[in-house]
């Protein structure tokens, strides 16, 4: 089949990784692709073949599955302008990945000695090759239960290496230290007692955990970028978890910044300003590259999104005009796995403990599209102190009177009183505990709520909506809160005032407040322009009607 170089050119244009290039080299480029037709269902390669071409999908939808011992799971479904097997260009591995054809598709095939032969004419594809390499490998790598059904990953990065060496060496330098402290403490201070040693082994351990707690901890931050979204994921394990998003139609610009630190390391800040707020995306490495990525399939997203409101136009004159409406035309990827899903409602209700210690002692936390805070954990160590130090004292009570102290009891009397002492204290802290856990301030998609319970007693809730919030503010008072970092955010709705007490990062919480107010303010207009779009269109009907009658 013949191909048209104009075709292959402009379809060149529409995709992030040759966006920017010269008309010239775009023209270069298209005379190396070859055409090739896929019927439906056929494998265009599977997993482990050799990797020796990438391919550039021109019309239809591929699938790309990953095989795992529970079968096949889809990391991408593609459309036109996407492409895949990017790996070949510059790595010889075998393929971890197949590629599969859903109904017949025209695809481009890019040889990798082709590619060879222009790949020093055009050096800046490379560093934007890699970025997509990698991201595709690391897609397959990570869980992001939150996507939908629909939306797959395009660009995944995390912080640059720089930045794990910094933190990793900082805990070495304490570590070193507290060692050195230690071996002084031992055998020049105070060789006779076992301080040092005690120190010694308290100290190794600890800068381990350390070591590992840093390195993981630097792992679970990401940059996302989906078919859909831009995303900031930032995590500290087991106490707070952090996700800043924007939809890709509510971009507005994309810029670098770099400090001398990063010009000498090579790595950046890329900011993305949004209409709901700005997502400042930190110290990533190749940030030029990442950053002309966004811009590139952000203004791809907005010729999709023309051409959905065209299409969703006609199907609403079709609908109206009672026309018949062709499958083909939809280009809405169906889910095909809805039906395998439980609805809500049945989905089993946790028990007592797991209620109780579900989500242990995280401060942040995201569920079923609301954001959920608790108060600061120095709140809840206030309450359960004094029962501490009161376990500790009936606890070493119990020693002592065993070791033959306090004699002037007998000693089964004794220890029942310990214990039954121990067992209601225990129960006091667990009421603190749960009294802690259960006042919680959360965002859902249309609602600021505030919730205070208290266990086994009354609860009140508060609640307003997103678009009636006037003003946020959030303040830390006291040496606690600047030393912990936590504080009050107040939210005014109408004469009212709302307020997050005592939560960890105030000023992360009204940013999370401004981006979920924005995407209710982008949900309301997509509904008014909906509902615009039905009245046009029972104009344009009633319209037709009237002079088909005539």
């Amino acid at each position: 089949m013949r191909i048209d170089i104009a075709e292959i050119t402009e379809l060149l244009q529409q995709t992030p990784l040759f966006a920017r290039l010269q008309l010239q080299d775009l023209e270069t480029l298209a005379n190396l692709f070859q055409m090739q037709v896929i019927q439906d269902g056929e494998y265009i390669f599977i997993e482990g073949d050799s990797a020796d071409a990438m391919y550039l999908l021109g019309d239809g939808r591929i699938r790309l599955e990953q095989v795992t011992t529970d079968g096949p799971v889809v990391i991408a479904c593609l459309a036109r302008g996407d492409i895949f097997g990017e790996e070949a260009l510059l790595y010889d591995d075998p393929r971890y990945y197949q590629a599969i054809s859903e109904g017949v598709c025209y695809v481009f095939r890019l040889n990798v000695e082709d590619f060879f032969a222009v790949n020093q004419a055009i050096p800046s594809v490379e560093d934007r090759l890699e970025v997509l390499i990698r991201s595709r490998r690391l897609s397959t790598q990570v869980s992001l239960p939150w996507l939908q059904s629909d939306e797959f990953i395009q660009v995944i990065t995390r912080r640059h290496p720089a930045i794990l060496w910094f933190k990793l060496l900082k805990v070495l330098l304490i570590g070193l230290v507290v060692l050195l402290f230690s071996a002084l403490l031992q055998w020049r201070w105070l060789p006779q007692r076992p301080y040092g040693w005690i120190m010694l082994g308290i100290t190794i351990p600890a800068v381990i955990l350390w070591l590992i707690w840093t390195y993981f901890d630097w792992r679970n931050d990401y940059f996302i970028m989906t078919n859909k979204r831009v995303a900031w994921i930032e995590k500290v394990a087991f106490l707070y978890e952090s996700r800043k998003e924007a939809p890709l139609s509510t971009i507005m610009s994309v810029g670098i910044e770099r400090s001398r630190i990063g010009s000498i390391f090579d790595f950046s800040d890329v900011v993305v300003l949004t209409y709901v707020g700005t997502i400042r995306l930190p110290t990533l490495g190749q940030a030029d590259s990442i950053a002309n990525l966004i811009e590139a399939f952000w203004h791809r997203s907005k010729t999709s999104s023309r051409r959905e409101e065209a299409l969703a136009m006609s199907r609403k004159l079709h609908e109206k005009l009672d026309l018949p409406w062709r499958a083909d035309e939809d280009t809405q990827p169906v889910d095909k796995h809805a039906a395998d899903q439980k609805p809500a409602a049945e989905l089993k209700e946790p028990g007592f403990l797991a209620w109780l210690f579900a989500d242990f002692i995280r401060l942040r936390y995201e569920q079923d599209g609301a954001i959920t805070y608790r108060k600061h954990w120095f709140l809840l160590v206030k309450k359960i102190f004094l029962p501490i130090v009161l376990q500790i004292l009936l606890l070493a009570l119990l020693i002592a009177r065993i070791g033959g102290r306090f004699t002037f009891l007998p000693m089964t009397t004794m220890i029942i009183i310990i214990l039954i002492t121990m067992f209601i204290i225990f129960v006091w802290m667990i009421y603190h505990f749960a009294d802690w856990r259960n006042d919680i301030f959360k965002i859902s998609m249309d609602q600021i709520i505030d919730i205070d319970r208290k266990p086994l007693g009354k609860i009140r809730r508060r609640a307003a909506p997103l678009e009636n919030v006037l003003s946020i503010e959030y303040e830390r008072l006291g040496i606690w809160g600047y030393l912990f970092n936590f504080g009050t955010v107040y939210i005014t709705v109408g004469n009212t005032k709302l307020t997050f007490d005592h939560v960890y990062k105030p000023s992360e919480v009204q940013q999370d407040i401004f981006y979920r107010m924005g995407e209710r303010l982008e949900n309301i207009r997509q509904y008014e322009i909906e509902s615009e779009r039905e009245r046009v269109s029972e104009w344009i009907a009633s319209y037709h009607r009237k002079t088909k009658r005539r």
